[in-house]
């Protein structure tokens, strides 16, 4: 097999550098080091590589919008740190993150703040394998508003402190993906929260969501779905509720739910059988409460 070369002297010798296909490389690659880069590089390689990963965004995003030879373009960022402490207020547009190296025995960069990306016109930023971090405040990890959209993590960590509100909240910010991620920790309100406005397209999937000190998935009931929305495959352990929503607009199929609480009467969609679901939306489903076990959700009816 030939070699594969990347920009900036990648080689994979064939080898796809993530996932099971080759990674996009229209656009342009920078690389960032927090222990030893400088953000007077200018993050070509990684002997150049700079310190920050708002240094790396803030570049891309300068590059992505100089002409139109970038308009169809993705960028990468390869990102190495043990443990970057920042507040990230803007997300890379049009852009792949992808963690690489060793954080001693974690396979994944850290980073450790609160991240509300304002910038206008934020379109597809991805995160793959970066170990999100909370600190010790009452807020969100990530929060994503309207103008981001189509924001994608894939095999990233959310690791919650005991006030720790929420892992990801999104706010009218529609082609949500979350493939492959774990939330851990005590989040006071919910791992991930859909706040009211658009959600089409939004993909919570695959996702291990455990001692959520509240609830597993919040869907506020002014959520709006112009596109099918799916959570799908995800095992959630939470306090209370493991989903809830109360927009009723999701398809919810093949999830294992565990809640600390009690269950109420099978039969029932309320609240308190810690499952709240469009039962003509949802399939393929098993609950475990504190008082009830393997419970199919929605429940079938043996009564005819």
């Amino acid at each position: 097999m030939g070699f594969t070369n990347f920009p900036h002297g990648i080689t994979s010798f064939g080898v796809p550098v993530f996932g099971s296909g080759q990674r996009d490389i229209s656009g342009s690659t920078y690389f960032v080091d927090n222990n030893c880069g400088s953000d007077s590089n200018d993050g070509s390689s990684w002997e150049r590589c700079f310190k920050t990963l708002a240094k790396a965004v803030a570049v891309s995003n300068v590059d992505i919008a100089r002409g139109s030879d970038r308009w169809a373009r993705r960028n990468t960022i390869y990102y190495c740190a043990d443990t970057e402490t920042a507040d990230l207020v803007a997300f890379p547009n049009k852009c792949d993150v992808i963690g690489v190296g060793s954080y001693d025995s974690n396979k994944k960069p850290g980073i450790t703040g609160n991240h509300v990306p304002v910038n206008s016109g934020n379109w597809g930023s991805r995160f793959i394998n970066i170990w999100f971090k909370a600190p010790a405040d009452a807020s969100p990890i990530v929060t994503l508003a309207s103008t981001t959209g189509g924001c994608e993590f894939h095999g990233c960590t959310f690791d919650a402190t005991a006030t720790t509100t929420i892992g990801i909240q999104a706010t009218a910010s529609p082609f949500l993906k979350i493939y492959g991620c774990r939330f851990q920790g005590a989040y006071v309100t919910a791992a991930i929260s859909i706040a009211k406005g658009e959600a089409g397209s939004t993909e919570i999937v695959g996702n291990d969501i455990m001692q959520s000190a509240a609830v597993g998935i919040l869907i506020n009931a002014e959520t709006t779905c112009s596109w099918p929305s799916t959570i799908k495959d995800n095992l959630i352990q939470a306090a209370t509720i493991t989903i809830d929503d109360n927009s009723d607009l999701f398809y919810i199929t093949g999830n294992e739910l565990i809640s600390a609480a009690a269950g109420a009467t099978v039969g029932t969609m309320a609240d308190e059988m810690q499952c709240d679901l469009n039962v003509f939306r949802a399939s393929n489903n098993r609950l475990a409460c504190s008082n009830v076990c393997g419970v199919a959700v929605p429940p079938v009816d043996n009564t005819t």
